[in-house]
């Protein structure tokens, strides 16, 4: 068997159950162990351990299923406030030429932003200009008071999706740090059980391989 430091997450907990659970319950190898100041609260412990790193592994990939769905909710968002900001910005162009108050007002001049953060600052710039001179909305054919109010939900279901996404990606790096950290301990705590049997039972084959410890051939 490869050293607990070099095994995949997949096989971690398989063979550290393995060693913990036959350390303590064949009386034999116990008491080899024993020697060495090993105890069945020890072999409780590691196989606690064992339960809190697989624990560790589901929980950390439930975070980052939540932090894909929080991504793809967040370019929803931004996709669908995009498409509405674009057309409505467009026909607004057509009511307030530059140089207007207008076109000033709604920040009508280039084009909108690719970055995500500006847009919607951009789009909350034009829909609540809207909504504070209802003036301006009236000349903009499909712009009424409705419509500027859905605007400013597209912006503010935008701004929502994207903090849930930083929320989401934060815990996803906490799960994937609490995750390495239990299994570094259970791969130093099984590694060091492992050398210790190897010495203890260094004339009993049989036992090593009753713990995952299999000769090399």
């Amino acid at each position: 068997m490869p050293a607990f430091s070099d095994l995949p997450l997949a096989g971690l907990t398989a063979a550290a159950r393995t060693l913990y659970t036959n350390a303590r319950d064949d009386s034999a190898i116990a008491a080899a162990l024993a020697d060495f100041g090993y105890t069945a609260e020890d072999f409780d412990a590691g196989l606690a351990l064992t339960d809190q790193v697989d624990a560790a592994v589901s929980n950390q990939r439930a975070e980052y299923a939540d932090q894909y769905a929080a991504t793809a909710a967040a370019a929803q968002a931004a996709a669908d406030l995009e498409a509405r900001y674009s057309r409505h910005r467009q026909t607004a162009r057509l009511a307030h030429p530059r140089g207007s108050d207008g076109h000033t007002a709604l920040a009508l001049a280039g084009s909108i932003p690719q970055d995500r953060a500006a847009l919607v600052r951009d789009a909350a710039t034009f829909y609540d200009t809207l909504a504070a001179r209802p003036e301006l909305a009236t000349p903009i054919r499909g712009l009424d008071a409705d419509a500027v109010a859905d605007g400013q939900a597209l912006v503010t279901a935008a701004r929502d999706a994207t903090t849930a996404q930083a929320a989401e990606t934060g815990e996803a790096q906490r799960a994937t740090a609490t995750r390495d950290a239990d299994a570094a301990r259970l791969r130093a705590q099984a590694g060091e059980l492992t050398a210790v049997a190897k010495l203890a039972l260094t004339d009993a084959p049989q036992l090593r391989e009753k713990l995952g410890l299999l000769q090399r051939s």
